[in-house]
Formats: structure tokens, C-alpha cells, sequence
């Protein structure tokens, strides 16, 4: 008698339960010559499409080939344009197939040469679409002429399915102004608007009111094309002529993201909250550093933020607020800033005001603050536990920066937050050996339990990084760094595996992929565990070990 369960032996509503967990190319890559059973319940399942650019052609040519049979059951796509071998894959799979019950696209132009015409073509068909989104990164510029076409496409959509637009690539909008209103179904609208100051704005969101009545989330990024920040603070807004009288009213959006990477005023934004009664949330980032030194006063100043919020947006009861400020020719009082922001507090629960404000410094020594001089440090004490009480705080997370003198902001920032057990940081700063070695943080460096050192491209080189990262950090839990080649990596690992009793999870990154081969296989890592720090501190059936040319992560529980 055969005591053994067989695939064929499962109910097809276990198959289905399976084929929910997958996207079409691992369905295909393992199901597709089964058996007759298979075969047939692949004919009548949804499927959902998945191209990175970690795909290789030959993924492609396999996933297309199902495809001419299965295309009609694909609801979703999310397609990298460029892969490891191949670009032009939206291209490609668009003229090859017809997906005609598509209900969710994100489309990844991370490819300049992309022609867009069928696809755009095809979009115009998809009677089902629910949700569009184009990303595009950096530094690809999609061409002048398919940006109109796609904008003209989408946003004068007349489908009664389209509800989420999302479209992340350059572009002003200024054909928006010669749209005629039509009755747009869009619900959730996500736009990056970008171009010269003389072309874009704040006052560029307009036009998109004008012709999408029935949006209820609505997120735009403003950003000006201008080589450098510096530049900013001589650029004028051009206020067009504006009838208060005849704005477009948007009385059912209640969400309004504004991001802002341009030059702006207090009095652009009124213009828009005024078009938005019945705003419930609204979050407002001012992006850049600089700022013209006629708006400061007006866009730090909680009071007029609260007249503007009561005036044009009573129902309003989520404000989040974050505007980075480089002043070098006024001294800001951040007392009376952050005192005229205590309605906010009232107001709202837990709401806390951010400022980021450099002070103005001479550029040949490269220090922004002496931070050894305690009467700075008391200062900035004093300004963070206005803004946020620093007994509270548990994690930290500082960006990388170019500037050499980052460390001394750390540290200053870590010994005003003596509570802290989870910190993230550039390896940069990480190893930099004034703030390694620095015998005022040891005390500090011991109760962190989870260290991320990975956000940048920078990587750790150093010998005896190991064995001086258990002595500074011996209560972690949850490790996570980049160093700079695999040998490292091996070194590193043996030397946490054998001294941090308390592990539960690293992963080390490393820049350089050696010849040398080492498994780190689980009974060497529970052989290892068990050695040094006896038979129960690791529970064997737990453990996972995943290894790839870039990272090895290990999970003890």
C-alpha cells in the first residue's frame, strides 16, 4: 500500500491556494508540463506577470511563449524595461500580446530607447484597468513626444475602470491647460511635474483639478530643473493671474500630498488647500535647502499656517509637516518657530514639527557646529526636546552625507538620546575611527540591539572590524553591513557566530566576490553556536541560511 501523498493526489483547490502565491513565470517554469490535470486548471487561472531586470531573455522567450496561450487570464503586470541581456521588453511583450483583461500595469522605463506608441495604443483599449503606474528613474529621459501622448492618454481617459494613475517621469503638464473637463473616473492621482521655473509651480496643479473631479488622493511633486541649489534664492515665482472666484473646487478629494523640490511661497499653497474644502489629510515636504529670503519668515510661521488651514480646510485633522531650510543670511529663532506651531500640537495627536537648519559656517574648515563646546550642545539639547522628547526615542536613522564632519552630529544626536537601541547609518560613518573608537559612545554602543550599516554605497574595509564590532556592540540581535569582499564577509561572520550569544540575524553585504568558497552550511553554524555557548542556545529546525554574490543571510530563531 502506497502511504505516500503524490502532487497528482491534491485537490484543486490546493493547486489554486499554490498558484495565489506565484507569478506566471514560476507558475509556467514549474507546472507547465506536468500532467493533463495541471494543464487544464492553467487555463482558467488569473496570473500575474513580474519582470525585473534581474531576468535574463531567455525568461523572457520561456514566459512569452506561454503567453500567446494565457495572455487573455493576465490582471496584472510589473515590467523592468531593461533586464541583464535585453531592454525594450514592454515593447516587445505589448506586440506580441494582447492582454485585454489587464486590471493593474506598472510599467519600469528604466530604457531611453522604449517606443511607446503601441503600448499607449493599447491602453487606450483596457476596458478593465483599474490602476497605471509609469516609473521612470533618474537618469532615463522618456522623449518629449511620448510624455504628451501618454499624459493626453491617461488623464482623458474616458473608462469607467481607471481609478489610480501614478506617472513618475519629468514632465511640466502644461498641455493640461488645453484638455476640455471631461468626466474622469480617476480616484488616486500621483504626478511628478517637472521643468524651469518659468514653466512650473505650485500653481501647475491647476489645471489638474480643473479636469479630474472626483479625485480623493492626490500626491504631486514640484520640481525645478536648475543646476544648483545656490541659484534658487534669485529665481522669482511667476504668480499667474489668478480669479478667486473661479478656481476649480475639488469637494470630494481628502487626501493632498505636495512635494516640493522647487521654489515656493505660502501663497501658492493657499491658492490650492482653497480648491480642496474638504481636506482631511494633507502632508506638505519642502525638499530643498534653500529658500527665498522673503518666504522664510511666512513658511516657518505656525500661525499662519493655522489661519490658512482655518480658512480654506475646517475639516482637516491630519497635518504632516516637513521643510528642510538652508538660511545662511538670517539667524532663525527655532524657539519662536517651534512656539508658534503649539496649536498644531493641540490639535493634533502626536504631531511633532521637524526643522533642518544648518547653520551658516566658513566652507574652507568644513565645520558646521563645534559640537565639543558645551554650551552648543546644550543649546541643540534644548531645540530637539522642544520638538520631541528625547527619553522616547528608541531608533535612529542618519542619511550619509559628503561631509566629514557627520560623525560629530551623530555622536551629539546619540548622547542626547540615551535610550536608543536600534541604529541606522552609512558604513562610511560607521567605521570612521573618531566615532568607532570613541570611548564617550562605549556606554551608548552596548545597548544597541539592532545595527544597519548598508544605506549607501560604501562599504567597510578593515581587518580587525570584527572582532572591535563585538567588543563595541554586545547585546545585538540584528546586524546588517556591507564590507568589501566575500573573505571579509567569511571572517566577519565566524567572529559574530562565536561571540554575540543574543543573535538572531545578520546579513553581510560585500562588494568583491572571491574564489574562495565557504557553505556556511546550518550544521556549521549550529556546531558553532553550540560549542561556544552550549546545546540549547539554538533551536536547529529554525535556522535558515541564504547566500547569493552579494549578501549572506543568516536567521538563528
Amino acid at each position: 500500500m502506497d502511504i505516500h501523498t503524490h502532487i497528482e493526489d491534491f485537490s484543486n483547490e490546493i493547486f489554486f491556494e499554490i498558484f495565489d502565491y506565484l507569478h506566471a513565470l514560476d507558475i509556467f517554469t514549474a507546472f507547465a508540463s506536468l500532467n493533463k490535470q495541471i494543464t487544464s486548471l492553467l487555463q482558467s487561472i488569473r496570473l500575474h506577470v513580474i519582470i525585473l531586470n534581474s531576468h535574463y531573455d531567455h525568461d523572457i522567450d520561456f514566459l512569452s511563449t506561454h503567453l500567446t496561450f494565457h495572455a487573455h487570464q493576465v490582471i496584472s503586470l510589473q515590467i523592468s524595461d531593461r533586464i541583464r541581456n535585453r531592454s525594450s521588453i514592454i515593447n516587445l511583450l505589448f506586440n506580441r500580446h494582447h492582454f485585454i483583461n489587464l486590471q493593474s500595469c506598472i510599467f519600469m522605463l528604466d530604457n531611453s530607447s522604449t517606443k511607446l506608441q503601441n503600448i499607449i495604443k493599447q491602453i487606450q483599449n483596457l476596458n478593465r484597468l483599474v490602476s497605471l503606474f509609469i516609473l521612470q528613474p533618474n537618469d532615463i529621459n522618456i522623449n518629449d513626444i511620448d510624455k504628451y501622448d501618454i499624459t493626453q492618454t491617461i488623464l482623458m481617459n474616458k473608462s469607467s475602470s481607471l481609478r489610480s494613475v501614478k506617472l513618475n517621469y519629468d514632465y511640466d503638464y502644461l498641455s493640461i491647460s488645453t484638455y476640455t473637463a471631461i468626466t474622469s473616473n480617476l480616484v488616486s492621482l500621483d504626478l511628478l511635474i517637472s521643468g524651469s521655473p518659468d514653466t512650473v509651480s505650485v500653481y501647475s496643479i491647476l489645471p489638474i483639478l480643473r479636469i479630474c473631479h472626483r479625485l480623493r488622493y492626490l500626491h504631486a511633486t514640484i520640481k525645478h530643473e536648475i543646476l544648483s541649489e545656490n541659484n534658487y534664492v534669485n529665481v522669482l515665482i511667476q504668480e499667474p493671474i489668478i480669479d478667486e472666484n473661479n478656481l476649480p473646487i475639488s469637494s470630494q478629494l481628502i487626501s493632498f500630498d505636495l512635494s516640493i523640490f522647487a521654489i515656493c511661497d505660502i501663497r501658492s499653497i493657499s491658492y490650492i488647500l482653497h480648491c480642496m474644502p474638504n481636506l482631511i489629510h494633507f502632508k506638505f515636504l519642502h525638499g530643498i535647502r534653500a529658500i527665498v529670503l522673503s518666504f522664510i519668515d511666512d513658511m516657518v510661521n505656525g500661525y499662519t499656517w493655522q489661519h490658512m488651514f482655518q480658512m480654506y480646510v475646517p475639516f482637516l485633522s491630519k497635518f504632516d509637516f516637513f521643510i528642510l531650510i538652508e538660511n545662511k543670511y538670517t539667524k532663525l529663532n527655532l524657539n519662536i518657530v517651534i512656539n508658534s506651531f503649539e496649536y498644531f500640537v493641540k490639535i493634533y495627536p502626536k504631531w511633532q514639527m521637524i526643522i533642518d537648519r544648518w547653520l551658516s559656517h566658513d566652507t574652507s574648515s568644513r565645520n558646521l557646529m563645534k559640537l565639543n563646546d558645551n554650551n552648543v550642545l546644550k543649546q541643540y539639547s534644548t531645540h530637539l526636546s522642544h520638538a520631541v522628547h528625547l527619553l522616547n526615542v528608541n531608533k535612529l536613522k542618519f542619511e550619509p552625507s559628503r561631509d566629514v564632519g557627520q560623525w560629530k552630529d551623530i555622536q551629539f544626536i546619540l548622547q542626547v538620546c540615551p535610550n536608543v537601541i536600534d541604529l541606522e547609518m552609512s558604513p562610511r560613518d560607521l567605521i570612521y575611527s573618531k566615532f568607532f573608537d570613541n570611548q564617550s559612545l562605549f556606554s551608548i554602543f552596548k545597548q544597541i540591539k539592532i545595527l544597519k550599516a548598508v544605506i549607501d554605497d560604501s562599504f567597510i574595509r578593515s581587518a580587525n572590524f570584527g572582532s572591535k564590532l563585538v567588543q563595541r556592540f554586545p547585546s545585538l540581535t540584528h546586524i546588517e553591513v556591507q564590507l568589501e569582499s566575500f573573505d571579509d564577509c567569511i571572517h566577519v561572520i565566524d567572529i559574530l557566530l562565536s561571540h554575540l550569544k543574543n543573535l538572531s540575524y545578520l546579513k553581510i553585504h560585500y562588494v568583491d566576490i572571491s574564489s574562495t568558497d565557504h557553505h556556511f552550511s546550518r550544521n556549521y553554524i549550529i556546531d558553532k553556536r553550540r560549542q561556544i555557548f552550549g546545546f540549547n542556545i539554538i533551536d536547529e529546525h529554525k535556522i535558515i541560511v541564504m547566500k547569493n554574490e552579494q549578501s549572506i543571510e543568516i536567521r538563528l530563531l
